[in-house]
């Protein structure tokens, strides 16, 4: 189903998330950091160890996660990704080592290399890969993320776009159909022609108007319905053989437009008197049930225009909570719409 308008806060919150997700999981490093290290250490040795060893962990994942990842790894070859990574760690590591001996008179790592215990450069080594692998997964999630947003975005358009020519085929579906009663009224000269032409004036209104919103009150729906139905009432003179009911609290839902009308529409142009239409509401499942004696043309099992309109309208917009029954017993058509809407559709 076609997912709602993004209030307006919502692109201003999905631009700065990110900045804060990052601010808040840096924070809570460093205060982890603090309150398991501070008391073991100097003041002046802790901020200069865990300062530059803050530096050196932001560097390897920012490395990453801002240009070898989304920059680089899509141009060239894994090897020459995992070739930077290698020689950034070893200059980040020996760059750390030689500041913190330059700054804290008590450290002595590069004399400890250089005598070959390598135990202080290997561990900034292995502390610079696991951040460049937090780097690594983060982005690569980030981008899946925001690859299945763009994709949904692509579909919800497509959706919103195959639903507005969808809707403005009925149209001029319609208003086929509606010329084609006019032409064989005007051929016999009758005398309702001119009350045919108030109703069809009133339905038109209706669908130029009021049907370019997303929802419509089922109420408008049904008034529609009723017009088009005496319209066909003065094609039959007596209007004998037309059944038309309601039931439920109709005025408190609302449904997209236009998505009864098809169903109408099939009874009047295919079938023949008696012909029977009744909606309901119950239980949040709205029912529009038809039923009438078959031409020799017959109806729109299948395939047309309304029929066939109307399956890919209910496939879009309800998709698993419809059921559309059309049935053909002997010289008897019935057709069985039954939505199941949700609790936002009606009050």
């Amino acid at each position: 189903m076609i997912e709602p308008t993004k209030e307006a806060w919502q692109p201003l919150l999905e631009k700065k998330l990110p900045a804060l997700l990052h601010v808040l999981a840096w924070g809570i490093y460093a205060t982890l950091v603090f309150y398991g290290n501070f008391a073991r250490m100097s003041p002046e040795a802790f901020f200069v160890h865990y300062g530059l060893a803050f530096g050196m962990h932001a560097g390897s994942f920012y490395l990453n996660y801002l240009y070898l990842v989304p920059k680089s790894l899509p141009r060239h070859s894994v090897t020459r990704f995992l070739g930077i990574n290698l020689l950034s760690a070893l200059l980040m590591a020996a760059a750390v080592l030689v500041v913190e001996d330059l700054l804290l008179a008590e450290s002595n790592c590069v004399k400890r290399i250089t005598n070959g215990d390598l135990l202080p450069l290997l561990t900034r080594i292995s502390n610079y890969i696991i951040f460049a692998l937090f780097g690594l997964l983060i982005r690569l999630s980030v981008d899946w993320y925001r690859k299945v947003q763009r994709d949904k975005e692509k579909e919800n358009e497509h959706l919103k776009s195959e639903l507005a020519v969808l809707k403005a085929q009925i149209n001029p579906h319609f208003l086929f159909n509606s010329l084609n009663n006019l032409y064989a009224l005007s051929l016999r000269q009758a005398a309702e022609t001119p009350d045919v032409i108030l109703r069809i004036s009133e339905m038109m209104r209706y669908l130029l108007y009021e049907t370019n919103a997303e929802m419509v009150p089922l109420e408008k729906e049904i008034e529609m319905i009723r017009t088009y139905v005496a319209m066909h009432e003065l094609r039959s003179k007596s209007g004998e053989g037309i059944q038309f009911e309601t039931s439920g609290n109709l005025q408190a839902v609302m449904i997209q437009p236009l998505l009864l009308l098809p169903l109408v529409e099939n009874v009047f142009k295919h079938g023949s008197l008696p012909m029977a239409i009744r909606v309901s509401f119950a239980g949040n499942v709205l029912r529009i049930y038809t039923e009438n004696r078959l031409r020799a043309a017959g109806p729109e099992l299948s395939g047309g225009v309304g029929i066939a309109n109307l399956r890919r309208r209910l496939a879009l917009l309800y998709p698993r909570v419809h059921e559309l029954a059309l049935q053909q017993t002997g010289d008897s058509f019935t057709a069985d719409l039954t939505i199941q809407l949700s609790s936002t559709a009606h009050d």
